[in-house]
């Protein structure tokens, strides 16, 4: 029962439902104006009125207004660069030009100087691939809008800032910007980052590499040098050793060594020295060499310093090496050396080497005790002279180093000649020579020796 009222319930409101969709569509199709009225009145009137509008006469009586809208164009103004600009000073290498040195300069964030000379226009852009965005020098300096002109000032350098404009206008305001001063501030390399010199990589260490040696003068080149070697006359002596390769070179303070064919040379600063790297000898004291490596740049320097090398000199005693044997001749005298006979004259050279004394009696053999190829301590047949009615050999001895000295005297007995001696004695090998140092021609002349005694075996024998 209660299902059946339920059911004609829901028939009825289904009606009901229907009869009014069907009257209201039928209202709307008859009477469309009554939504979609468009007369401008009817409009107006559903306008509200504002609750503080004024009459027009009211407007006009306020006049011109106190703010107003103006179109002004963009100011282009010069960027600041004073918090940017790095100035690493001018070429301090003792062969740049000194009237037109170049100035080195860079920016914070990229620090490799570049390098403008006074007056000369060094372009600038901002890069925004950087991160951050960043000053830099243009590449291979190609012209941009902005640039900068400097002069060195002592310590210090004058920059110009110019910008040219859409227009072609020059721009340098504001003044603050366009003119300033900026501080040298010394270089150093990056971390990380260095340049060599063929296989030597540059540091504070370099010369200990090289195992270079500072000595000091060569007494043996100041007395025995000539001619050729007069340009090594009061100076100090380094020697570098590689691969048992020894070469030296001779500086006093403020000469320059350039390297060249893998080799330190010394050389005069100029426009020859410019395209190499270069070592200026800044001073010299009783212990210390101070020295300056630059790069070929002139931005990159490096100190050095080279500690005085102390040889240990004690003398020989000569007369417990050489036993005087006899007199062959009067400037020809036969000595016991190495347990050997051993002819000695005037201007003979001897040198110590681990095989005992050896006579130098060849050219190439003085070139190589020259060239510091053979290395000991030379003793020099100076002369025979008399003194206390005895004959005695006056000779130089020159330490292994070449830098110390000593005056030798050998006394020679009297009366004791070739004739004397045993028979026996006399077939036994007496190692002579008549080679002598002599000057030698052309480029290869090492050590010219002046006033070489010429002996006549014949005419000098003593008699008895």
């Amino acid at each position: 029962m209660i299902k059946k009222w339920v059911a004609w319930l829901n028939y009825g409101l289904s009606g009901l439902v229907a009869a009014l969709l069907l009257t209201s569509l039928g209202f709307l199709w008859a009477s469309p104006a009554v939504f979609f009225q468009t007369d401008a009145a009817v409009r107006k009137s559903h306008v509200p009125k504002g609750a503080f509008a004024r009459s027009q006469e009211d407007y006009d009586a306020i006049g011109s207004p106190a703010l107003s809208l103006a179109f002004s164009p963009l100011n282009i103004q010069l960027p600041d660069l004073r918090r940017h600009l790095i100035y690493y000073g001018k070429n301090g290498r003792p062969d740049a030009q000194e009237d037109l040195p170049m100035l080195y300069f860079a920016f914070t964030g990229n620090k490799a100087p570049s390098s403008v000379s006074p007056s000369e226009r060094l372009y600038v852009m901002y890069d925004k691939k950087q991160t951050p965005p960043q000053y830099i020098v243009a590449p291979n300096n190609e012209e941009t809008p902005l640039w900068i002109e400097a002069s060195a000032q002592e310590k210090q350098a004058l920059v110009k800032v110019a910008m040219k404009g859409e227009n072609g206008q020059y721009i340098r305001e504001p003044s603050a910007y366009a003119e300033f001063v900026v501080p040298e501030k010394e270089y150093a390399r990056l971390a990380g980052t260095t340049w060599e010199l063929g296989k030597w990589r540059v540091d504070g260490t370099l010369l200990a590499r090289q195992k270079a040696r500072w000595v000091g003068l060569d007494r043996f080149l100041e007395k025995h040098g000539g001619e050729e070697y007069k340009a090594c006359l009061n100076k100090q002596r380094i020697d570098f050793d590689e691969n048992d390769q020894v070469y030296s070179v001779y500086v006093s303070q403020g000469d320059c060594l350039i390297w060249n064919n893998d080799r330190w040379q010394a050389a005069v600063p100029g426009e020859n020295t410019s395209g190499y790297p270069l070592i200026n000898i800044k001073k010299i004291e009783d212990r210390v060499m101070n020295l300056e490596l630059w790069d070929v740049d002139g931005k990159g320097k490096v100190v050095l310093n080279l500690i005085k090398t102390n040889e240990a000199w004690v003398p020989q005693n000569l007369e417990n090496n050489f036993k005087f044997v006899g007199a062959r001749t009067r400037s020809q005298f036969v000595f016991e050396v190495n347990n050997e006979r051993m002819l000695l004259s005037p201007h003979d050279w001897l040198v110590l080497v681990d095989g005992g004394w050896k006579k130098l009696t060849t050219p190439q053999e003085i070139d190589d005790y020259v060239d510091r190829k053979i290395v000991g301590p030379l003793f020099i047949f100076d002369q025979i002279e008399r003194k206390e009615d005895r004959q005695v050999i006056l000779g130089t001895l020159f330490s292994a180093g070449r830098t110390e000295e000593s005056a030798i005297e050998l006394p020679l007995q009297q009366g004791v000649s070739l004739a004397k001696v045993s028979a026996d004695e006399k077939k036994q090998k007496i190692k002579e020579t008549n080679v002598r140092p002599m000057v030698k021609s052309g480029d290869n002349v090492k050590v010219p020796l002046a006033h070489l005694a010429e002996t006549n075996d014949e005419d000098d024998e003593d008699e008895d």
